[in-house]
């Protein structure tokens, strides 16, 4: 999306302002912001959602939000190695498998952030078979993309060769006096450029 202001630059700024119930909403660049005078203001806030999320499920222990959280010992992905204690300090899952080992944790501590534990968007549902399925078909398609940009370049390379052949025989022809067979071969190579 390009800047409102000055219509050139990419936007990395949205500025709201609402002045007796009118809100007024813009997208600008950087260099339109700094001129309009909003460069003073900062929002670049030093969040760690990573401690954030570990200071969350940690506080949840500690005030008997989710007992079920007192009770992790060694729980470990099978898939990734994680431990839900790595899971706490990182804040983030090493793998999609964690979701399934984490579950008890997880799903009351998403049913308190989001109000659901369900997901409602894009989510893979393919069987490991499946999966091997579609890279396989993958592999087929790069091999095929590759043969392709190799016959396309075989093509190119063979039109130019033909242009310069026809080049050749367009300066034998204007030397010889030919004229209209040195136009027949000019309209040629106009037709393959």
């Amino acid at each position: 999306m390009l800047c409102q202001n000055c219509g050139k630059n990419e936007v990395t700024f949205r500025y709201t302002q609402i002045i007796n119930g009118v809100k007024k909403e813009m997208a600008l660049c950087d260099k339109c912001a700094k001129s309009l005078g909003l460069e003073s203001l900062d929002f670049n806030m030093p969040i760690n959602f990573s401690n954030f999320l570990g200071d969350f499920l940690n506080g949840a222990v500690d005030t008997d939000f989710l007992p079920s959280f007192t009770k992790t010992g060694v729980l470990q992905c099978d898939n990734c190695g994680m431990t839900y204690n790595e899971f706490v300090d990182a804040g983030k899952l090493g793998c999609s498998e964690c979701y399934d080992i984490f579950s008890n944790f997880l799903d009351p501590v998403l049913k308190s952030i989001h109000a659901s534990d369900t997901h409602v968007g894009r989510r893979s549902r393919l069987s490991l078979a499946d999966k091997k399925r579609v890279a396989e078909d993958i592999k087929k398609i790069k091999k095929m993309n590759s043969e392709n940009a190799k016959n396309a370049k075989r093509e190119a390379n063979s039109k130019e060769e033909k242009i310069k052949k026809l080049n050749a025989e367009l300066k034998t022809a204007i030397k010889e006096e030919r004229y209209e067979d040195a136009a027949k071969i000019r309209d040629e190579i106009k037709k393959m450029s």
